[in-house]
């Protein structure tokens, strides 16, 4: 539910919650995203099965079946899950990649047993080449070029630091007449407060606001023009609004962040197409 966005009150819980992420330690961040606890993680880890139909789902709809294809999955949190799911949906090969996540040990024990013993060894680690998991940067899986016919990640552009980095890894990894698929979530993550990270310049965001999934703030343009540089087809396609919320906070939402389509601006979802 949209809380005032005058009310000080409001304000302030705002700040409250915000620098008491900032300040919390990784380890505790980790532990609490593992077991759900207040910090929610994202679908890779909490419900890979559906995301795992998401991902075909949308793929077959734009010409690319994953039956039989190589797929690579960009920030996949720390599960296996989604890696397994779509083997099990046709995918004759899954990479996982993630510089930053910790294996989801609690996620990865709740997975189906059948599909534990299928894919993993008794450590939970994946078991022959159909899986596998990458903890380096994108741009730097050289030995991975022209190899995956999917790339897909969700609610993970927004945390990068450097979007530029991503486009360009993906750009090596893919094969030609392959398709990338980033599905992007726009939104302040203090869900209640949808555009709130939109109203403060990039000096109190960064100093002040900011925590350790970093939010990067970028919106449409940013994600056409960036990808734009490394592909030659860029559908950015928003699939969700929150039009009234957008129309209370525009008043205080900075002008940089603006675009004078009001219909982008209020996307809270977005794809990502580039091929």
């Amino acid at each position: 539910m949209l809380k005032s966005v005058t009310d000080v009150a409001s304000r302030l819980e705002y700040w409250t919650m915000r620098s008491l992420r900032r300040a919390t330690p990784q380890i505790l961040v980790d532990f609490l995203l593992d077991r759900g606890i207040y910090l929610k993680p994202g679908l890779d880890t909490a419900a890979p099965l559906r995301l795992a139909h998401r991902y075909r789902d949308k793929a077959t709809a734009l010409g690319h079946p994953i039956e039989g294809a190589e797929l690579l999955v960009v920030g996949f949190g720390g599960s296996l899950g989604i890696g397994i799911h779509l083997l099990e949906l046709g995918a004759s090969r899954v990479v996982l990649q993630d510089p930053f996540a910790p294996p989801r040990h609690k996620r990865i024990g709740e997975l189906p047993a059948e599909l534990r013993r299928k894919y993993l060894d008794a450590d939970g680690q994946p078991r022959g080449p159909q899986l596998t998991v990458r903890r380096e940067h994108l741009d730097s899986l050289a030995d991975e070029a022209d190899s995956f016919d999917l790339i897909v990640s969700n609610s993970v552009l927004e945390h990068v630091g450097d979007l530029g980095a991503i486009a360009r890894g993906c750009r090596l990894v893919m094969k030609p007449g392959g398709l990338c698929l980033h599905c992007v979530d726009l939104r302040d993550h203090y869900f209640r407060y949808p555009f709130e990270m939109l109203c403060y310049s990039d000096e109190v965001w960064d100093r002040w606001l900011n925590a350790s999934n970093n939010l990067n703030r970028l919106r449409m343009p940013d994600y056409r023009r960036v990808f734009a540089e490394y592909f030659e087809r860029i559908v950015v396609e928003p699939v969700e609004w929150l039009h009234d919320e957008f129309a209370a906070y525009k008043p205080r939402i900075r002008p940089e962040f603006l675009t004078g389509n009001d219909s982008d601006d209020a996307a809270i979802t977005i794809w990502v197409q580039a091929s």
